[in-house]
């Protein structure tokens, strides 16, 4: 008897869009069949074909080698099935069917919802979740043999899930009903699921998968994954959200860069970045690192009102070599790129993956409650006043004038060098108590990550490799002979000006990555402490 079902892809898209929106432009070389399809009560509409690689950046290289031509062009067959089940539209793909699929307008996290209902807790083979702040931390961690949801070590605060896999019940769908068994599947913005092979089956694994994502989900384990909720496009608060928005789009400390969940790989890997249909001015050729002032800088240049629809007009592709010829990934919208936060009514809101999420007053309250107390660990600061001079050393000036204090060491631009960090500062300061200080101004959200990445690799380093702890003895003993290092310091501070190290001053992802800082600094027997620097305010220009 053969199975009844057979796994694919399945996507949700908004069935009020026009039915050849839903698809991305396809040239007629690519397509290879385009009909509509009859089934029980509905018709839907196939479309198949197949794109064609062209030759690795890499070939050259291995014909240099193996002094011959090698031909290794390819395609890569494609295959969608798009069904209308009002409200929705669903869209089951195969091969490389997701790329046809006009991002726009499918919905994210539908697979994610459903996996949250039906996944086990208990035999979970992936969490694959993306920091919601300004780091853009990409995390996956796998078990193959599968594991429960604790052994997957999530952060607390400001985690975003953005895909599973693991075994689930799956009698709702025909497959479980036929088999009576559960189904390793993967869910995200899509969900990976055997589907049934009879039309009218296959409709109603359709509905039945629909039913699931719209019920309630109190009583699943993994609930908390989505305490952080996307919000409606339609919420009557979204046109200030999107206001205040636009002019962060001229460049703001508040707007980051984060990798769309389906592009980490590629991004990380890239030679080169891609930007096109950003505004008026061409496309942009971005070697090497993509930062957000490759779009701000464009974006700026455009009237406020027109910002948003130039950001969503606008696509980024990842590219394998330097030149920027050889795709590696689906053009995504830039929307998808850049992560932005801001406050409206006591309520924080984030612009993460091109959907605004509102995190939940329950969490914000307990994540600042944490803060505060954490802040209250404070460092006595000398009285050196921050005066800033609006040099490129500015910092270096202020850490050098503190080191005339008794006690305090100036190690600001002083490098030291380990196999797994080859260049990196220990501290920027180092204290009366051999504290390790790390010296900021903080003006920007992202000043507040840089400060934290840098103390978090000085302490790492002195933790786990002795070339480092060494390489600090040395530094003290030359800049005052006769200081002995007692082993490692086992305090971290952070001092900053700017602003004051107070939780009503913080943007909440850089509360986010404090905590996550501190269960760091914690795990390495060392403790956090805060000094605020006596400062002047910097002049606007």
């Amino acid at each position: 008897m053969s199975a009844p079902s057979r796994p694919a892809s399945l996507f949700r898209l908004d069935g009020s869009a026009a039915e050849h929106d839903l698809l991305t432009a396809l040239s007629p070389e690519q397509i290879i069949t385009d009909r509509p399809v009859d089934l029980p009560g509905t018709r839907g509409r196939l479309v198949a074909g197949a794109f064609r690689t062209e030759a690795p950046h890499w070939l050259p290289h291995a014909e240099a080698l193996s002094g011959g031509p090698l031909e290794l062009s390819s395609t890569l067959p494609f295959a969608v099935l798009l069904v209308p089940r009002p409200p929705w539209t669903y869209a089951v793909t195969w091969g490389a069917g997701h790329l046809v699929l006009n991002d726009e307008h499918v919905e994210q996290g539908f697979g994610l919802r459903f996996g949250i209902r039906r996944l086990d807790p208990f035999d979970l083979g992936l969490i694959a979740s993306a920091a919601l702040d300004v780091s853009a931390r990409a995390t996956q961690i796998s078990i193959p043999g599968g594991g429960e949801l604790s052994a997957f070590r999530l952060e607390p605060y400001g985690d975003l899930v953005h895909r599973l896999a693991g075994s689930a019940d799956l009698t709702d769908l025909t497959y479980g009903r036929v088999t009576g068994k559960r189904y390793r599947i993967r869910v995200g913005t899509s969900l990976w699921a055997p589907l049934a092979k009879d039309p009218e089956a296959f409709l109603a694994d359709l509905d039945a998968v629909g039913a699931v994502v719209d019920e309630p989900d109190a009583d699943s384990a993994l609930r908390f994954i989505a305490q952080t909720r996307p919000m409606d496009r339609h919420h009557p608060l979204v046109p200030e959200l999107e206001r205040q928005l636009a002019e962060a789009l001229a460049g703001s400390g508040a707007l980051g860069l984060a990798w769309p969940s389906t592009a980490t790989h590629d991004a990380e890997n890239a030679g080169s970045f891609r930007i096109t249909g950003l505004g008026p001015g061409g496309p942009i050729h971005v070697p090497g690192r993509l930062e957000p002032s490759h779009l701000t800088a464009r974006l700026g240049g455009i009237p406020v009102e027109r910002r948003l629809k130039a950001l969503r007009a606008g696509r980024i592709t990842t590219c394998a070599d330097e030149a920027g010829t050889e795709p590696t990934g689906a053009p995504l919208p830039v929307a998808r790129w850049l992560v932005f936060e801001t406050t409206v009514d006591h309520t924080r809101y984030v612009f993460h993956q091109a959907r605004w999420y509102r995190i939940g007053e329950t969490y914000v309250a307990q994540m600042r409650e944490q803060v505060r107390d954490l802040l209250a660990h404070k460092h006595i600061w000398p009285s050196v006043r921050w005066n800033p001079s609006g040099q490129p050393d500015d910092e270096h000036r202020y850490c050098r004038r503190v080191a005339r204090e008794p006690g305090y060491l100036c190690l600001d631009k002083d490098f030291a060098s380990t196999p797994l960090h080859p260049r990196f500062e220990l501290c920027d300061l180092l204290g009366p108590g051999d504290e390790l200080i790390h010296v900021k101004w903080l003006g920007r959200a992202t000043a507040a990550s840089h400060l934290y990445t840098q103390a978090l690799v000085s302490a790492e380093a002195l933790h786990d490799e002795p070339d480092a702890l060494a390489q600090l003895a040395d530094k003290v003993s030359t800049l005052e002979p006769g200081r002995m290092l007692g082993g490692a310091p086992d305090t971290v501070v952070l001092a900053a000006a700017g602003r004051s190290w107070n939780v009503d001053e913080l943007f909440t992802l850089s509360q986010v990555a404090l905590l996550r800082l501190d269960r760091a600094v914690r795990s390495l027997r060392a403790s956090l402490k805060f000094a605020d620097i006596p400062y002047t305010a910097k002049k606007r220009r």
